[in-house]
């Protein structure tokens, strides 16, 4: 499960009751009603928002919508997995082509068809592939500001996963409005969306347009804080710990969620989406109540002041050294550098401060810093190191701080998760049972199910994979997991067995592990020419899955004879 050992992370649910009073009625949650529906009342500042860099963060990969990539840029080669890659416009549409060399021979030649566009190309674009309602990310970025292709972030260093990164509904909150996922699966959709719209900062409209005086849902009337919290959803990227489902603009971050950054050695280090974290440092947050929106306009309708004119708004009588120019705040106070985390990207540092050499500290092992609150609860904290180290590949000692933290703050999901972890599935079963009875989320369930099988508990492991399969029909790894266990348990067939795993890589043609799986089943049968067919699918979309490498001569061979 390629997953639960990248990503082993579960979100707890703290269930929040409002307090009203009894005369009152409840009313439904607000529904998204869509850009056009604001447009109606709101057309100026539509057409404002419109020319943003935001309206662009997602949009259909088609020539209708420009492409400004410059494709006669050299491919881009990964030397640690050996892969070439360009991108190519053909006709209207935009493919990514993904080969292998010996020489001047190609041994490999994989085409793909991209259906959506990740960035305005202020700074990047990236590119993603819709198959079967399954959403992943492809392993080139455009870098707008060197004007070359690359790696996609996090792909370099051995990591390019190639076109297998799932692309998971918290991926897209940033970037889209309007997606649809399919319960119970990580990254399936019927529907992807569009860009960044007036509800993504705004909330859910149907009330508004049912009584648009309702002062609740005006932005002016949010406090400054629930006004920072809406930017930092988005502009506070971190480790996050879920408290609780359902946070819509207007809401407590804090309320929903706990953030986390681990501790920088430098002072200017920051990240791509660092800016409300950054500016929650700096005094003119803390004192001069400035805000995201001080200096950045959402959807301006007329000509803004510039930066500088913003900083003389309070700093009337500009810098103090007689040296600097007073229209020159941003440059000294506020300097542009490379992001840690995207590569070939320079933004502006909004730790506003002044800058000075040496601002660094010595760190052999950085801690995680919780952004959203001062005195984070210490079961989230451990929940975020167990993350930390899950999803960021990080050293084994952050793993080892969880063995620090007093049993009772740790939640039964994440002891469980830790103890699997360590390879101790036995003593990790009493705590993910009884995480189950309060979770029953896909992830959980997943974890229940592996470690029934590591604990030799294989019928009741095979019992959680057969409902997980009824409740989970949109999700194949289940049905996977249910086929395998069926078979050895001597609960399916051959037939049966080959049956499943043939429709399984209908669903997920591009999956090696079906395939492979599924040519042992026809190999069984006798069917040759089948097996041999799966074998070959499947190093079509892993050209170094081993299993099915060492097991091609053999059964291939005899569909010649």
């Amino acid at each position: 499960m390629r997953r639960l050992i990248g990503g082993l992370g579960v979100f707890a649910l703290l269930y929040y009751f409002s307090c009203s009073p009894a005369h009152e009625i409840a009313l439904p949650p607000a529904k998204y009603i869509g850009d056009s529906t604001c447009a109606t009342c709101h057309a100026d500042i539509y057409q404002a928002y419109r020319r943003t860099w935001k309206a662009h963060s997602l949009s259909p990969a088609h020539a209708s919508q420009g492409f400004i990539e410059d494709f006669s840029q050299p491919p881009v080669y990964d030397s640690h997995r050996n892969f070439y890659y360009r991108a190519v416009q053909e006709g209207d549409s935009l493919y990514i082509y993904e080969w292998r060399l010996q020489g001047k021979d190609t041994l490999y030649l994989r085409r793909e068809k991209i259906d959506f566009i990740i960035g305005s190309g202020h700074q990047t674009r990236s590119y993603l592939l819709w198959r079967n309602g399954f959403l992943y990310e492809a392993p080139i970025t455009w870098y707008a500001r060197v004007r070359r292709w690359g790696l996609s972030p996090g792909y370099d260093e051995g990591k390019n996963s190639r076109f297998s990164r799932e692309i998971q509904p918290a991926c897209l909150f940033c970037h889209a409005s309007g997606w649809q996922p399919i319960p119970y699966t990580y990254n399936r959709y019927t529907r992807i969306g569009g860009a960044i719209g007036c509800e993504s900062c705004h909330g859910p409209g149907s009330y508004h347009v049912q009584n648009p005086q309702d002062t609740t849902y005006f932005w002016s009337k949010w406090q400054p804080l629930r006004q920072m919290d809406v930017c930092s959803r988005c502009h506070l990227e971190g480790i996050t710990v879920e408290k609780r489902q359902g946070w819509k603009p207007g809401d407590t971050l804090s309320a929903y969620y706990a953030i986390f950054l681990p501790e920088r050695a430098e002072l200017g280090s920051f990240g791509i989406a660092s800016h409300a974290e950054r500016l929650l440092r700096s005094a003119c947050f803390q004192k001069g109540k400035l805000t995201c929106t001080s200096c950045h306009h959402p959807h301006p309708i007329q000509a803004v002041p510039s930066y500088e004119q913003r900083c003389l708004s309070c700093h009337k009588q500009g810098c103090r050294n007689p040296a600097h120019s007073s229209g020159g705040c941003i440059g000294c106070h506020m300097p542009k550098g490379t992001s840690s985390d995207i590569p070939h990207t320079t933004f502006t540092d909004h730790y506003i401060r002044v800058v000075r050499r040496g601002e660094t500290k010595p760190l052999l092992r950085p801690k995680l810093l919780c952004a959203t609150e001062p005195h984070p609860d210490s079961a989230w904290i451990a929940e975020a190191y167990l993350k930390w180290y899950s999803q960021e590949k990080t050293e084994p000692w952050v793993l080892e701080t969880l063995s620090h933290f007093p049993p009772q703050y740790l939640k039964d999901g994440v002891k469980a998760q830790f103890l699997l972890l360590q390879g101790q599935a036995a003593q990790a079963l009493p705590y993910a049972q009884r995480a189950i009875q309060r979770d029953s989320s896909l992830l959980m369930r997943e974890i229940y199910g592996l470690l029934l099988e590591s604990a030799g508990k294989k019928e009741e492991a095979f019992t959680v994979w057969r409902e997980l399969m009824r409740d989970a029909p949109a999700y194949p790894e289940a049905s996977f997991r249910y086929v395998l266990l069926g078979y050895e348990l001597g609960r399916i067939s051959t037939e049966h067995a080959y049956h499943l795993l043939d429709s399984l890589c209908q669903v997920q043609p591009w999956n090696p592990q079906f395939h492979y799986n599924a040519a042992f089943f026809a190999a069984q049968l006798g069917r040759s020419q089948e097996a041999c067919g799966h074998l070959e699918a499947a190093l079509r979309a892993e050209p170094d899955y081993k299993p099915a490498a060492s097991t091609h001569g053999k059964i291939c061979s005899l569909t010649l004879r």
